[in-house]
């Protein structure tokens, strides 16, 4: 129900924050001191980007930039010549509403904007949500002993490419927010400077924890993929850790190709490169360090040496 600001349903996202508020001040006050363990989901930014009024008044449509944008950027990368041997849906879907996004208004740019005024819209939504709950947290006698780990699914172009959406091997899509506030463990306000992964995080939480990391049910198990990220959380310029120098992304090509792993799309990212192979073969490198928003793709430089050294981080890392 949508009447006006004062007169409307609450968010999902919202309703999810004071669940997760109650919850824990339940907690706070309760006699118990057993560990606990709870996750929080929030939908947005995620499409449909729908969120009250109040977020979209915060960015109003003239004073908004468009992303960085290099004209004809696209011409220089493969992921829009292997998309048209896919299956038809979420895999296209991102190139899709690029065109259609575009296509939608007289001037080219003003859907971008409307998108863009709406992307921030909800990050700042969900931002107040996040807040919601963590106020919860330090605000009560959780704040010294509750481990807090804020993360995201993926990253999102905004143009870059003439793409938007996810489901792309670039830095905007592949890059996501990763904070850890561990009280006894982290220094407030620091910042690693080293790609990490995802699966990284459940082994982390169990260091933290002081669970035990083998997590084989017995001997036909599999010990896990990730790393503690706990010495990077006690010294982010450590050199002293045992996960890989690259972190590892997969876009899933076609159902055709399910069974087949070697018939998806890679990429492999160090701290200042980044290489990727689509299922057709073709490749694109980037020098991150010196081009972060990956516009000059170094893979056209015919015998570029960094090339075979990254081809080889691929190989270790997926065993392909």
């Amino acid at each position: 129900k949508y009447i006006d600001e004062n007169n409307r349903d609450l968010t999902p996202d919202e309703i999810n924050a004071q669940w997760a508020e109650k919850r824990l001040l339940e907690l706070a006050n309760s006699d118990s001191e057993k560990p606990f363990f709870l996750a929080v989901g929030f939908l947005r930014p995620h499409t449909p980007l729908i969120v009250p009024q109040k977020y979209f008044d915060m960015y109003p449509l003239g004073d908004i930039e468009l992303a960085n944008i290099l004209e004809n950027d696209k011409d220089a990368t493969y992921l829009h010549t292997v998309s048209q041997f896919e299956t038809p849906g979420r895999r296209v879907r991102s190139i899709q509403m690029y065109k259609n996004l575009v296509a939608s208004y007289a001037d080219d740019k003003e859907g971008l904007k409307r998108f863009t005024q709406a992307y921030l819209a909800c990050v700042t939504a969900v931002d107040e949500n996040i807040g919601q709950v963590l106020n919860a947290v330090d605000n009560s006698k959780l704040k010294d002993n509750t481990i807090v780990v804020i993360v995201s699914d993926h990253g999102w172009t905004m143009g870059e490419k003439e793409h938007v959406y996810k489901n792309s091997l670039w830095e905007e899509s592949t890059r996501v927010p990763l904070i850890i506030r561990s009280p006894k463990s982290s220094n407030p306000g620091s910042f690693v400077n080293h790609p990490v992964s995802l699966i990284d995080i459940y082994p982390t939480l169990l260091d933290l924890a002081g669970l035990d990391m083998d997590t084989k049910k017995n001997e036909k198990g599999r010990s896990l993929d990730g790393y503690s990220l706990v010495p990077f959380l006690k010294d982010p310029e450590t050199k002293n850790w045992e996960g890989p120098d690259a972190a590892l992304t997969v876009v899933y090509s076609s159902d055709d190709n399910k069974n087949n792993p070697a018939n998806h799309h890679y990429s492999v990212r160090t701290k200042d490169w980044r290489y990727i192979i689509y299922d057709s073969g073709k490749e694109e490198l980037y020098h991150n360090a010196v081009d972060p928003k990956e516009w000059n793709n170094l893979v056209f430089e015919k015998k570029h040496p960094k090339r075979d050294e990254m081809v080889e981080i691929l190989k270790e890392m997926t065993y392909l």
